[in-house]
């Protein structure tokens, strides 16, 4: 069954970058009103309204003629707002049962200061000043609660993660040895792209209840293992209707995490 799968994020989150990526590992069709708008109307269209709601009704039709093809989707449009996200999933839902965002997070300061760089040096970006920006941005409502949708989340804070699903790239997989030390994994270990831990690197995770080696994975962060005396924080991935007991996780990670002080981070309701 075909997928839609919808970026949110503001200007200069990085969502763009990883539609991208989702589109070559997912031979999908990826379509942005921004490049649409660029090639049609110029850097700085008038009536820019107007002609947005023509590119996104073009886009709407593209995008239930590919579906109904079997072809996966993915609207890289942002969905500032709590309503749109609303309005998009319930129309997404019409053509396929197969819908999931993917959110990115970042602060504004860094943002800002990407599409400000981007609009002075690429000639084939939409024409963005620091006014417009800092107007633009009073729009943008974060990710939370009322957006109680499947949504894979990118560069969130980490506590951001419990309850959500995570797409982990295995680079450890179950049976393999740790390229230093030389011990084996028990279980699937891995990273979540695009995003940064206390250390530098991206941020690591387990993924448990899984007994065969794999490459990739999607389930739902359960916790998080936070180091104590190190700065290196990992989450607990398992299939999405699956919960383990902190006990269980303990075992299921002892393998390396008994060499670190550490808590588990879970869910309000354990």
């Amino acid at each position: 069954m075909p997928t839609i799968h919808l970026m949110v994020g503001f200007m200069g989150f990085g969502k763009t970058t990883i539609a991208k990526e989702l589109e070559k590992e997912l031979s999908a069709v990826r379509f942005t009103h921004d490049e649409i708008m660029l090639e049609r109307y110029g850097r700085n269209p008038d009536d820019f309204q107007t002609k947005y709601k023509i590119v996104d009704h073009e886009i709407r039709e593209k995008t239930a003629e590919y579906v109904c093809k079997g072809q996966d989707v993915i609207l890289d449009y942002g969905f500032w707002t709590h309503e749109k996200r609303k309005e998009y999933y319930n129309w997404a839902k019409t053509l396929t049962e197969q819908v999931v965002f993917h959110c990115v997070f970042c602060d504004l300061a860094t943002a800002k200061q990407r599409v400000l760089k981007r609009t002075e040096i690429e000639k084939n970006a939409l024409w963005i000043d620091e006014k417009a920006f800092d107007c633009l941005a009073k729009q943008y409502e974060s990710w939370c609660d009322v957006d109680d949708y499947p949504v894979i989340l990118y560069n969130a804070p980490n506590t951001k993660y419990i309850g959500e699903l995570v797409y982990v790239k295995i680079d450890r997989p179950l049976g393999s040895k740790h390229p230093k030390y030389g011990f084996e994994y028990p279980v699937n270990y891995g990273f979540v792209r695009f995003t940064k831990s206390g250390d530098g690197e991206e941020l690591d995770a387990y993924v448990l209840m899984e007994n065969k080696a794999l490459k990739e994975y999607v389930g739902r962060c359960i916790g998080i293992v936070h180091r104590t005396n190190d700065n290196d924080d990992k989450l607990i991935v398992v299939p999405e209707a699956y919960d383990l007991t902190d006990e269980l996780i303990e075992k299921n990670i002892a393998f390396q995490e008994k060499w670190f002080k550490h808590i588990l981070i879970r869910n309000p309701i354990f």
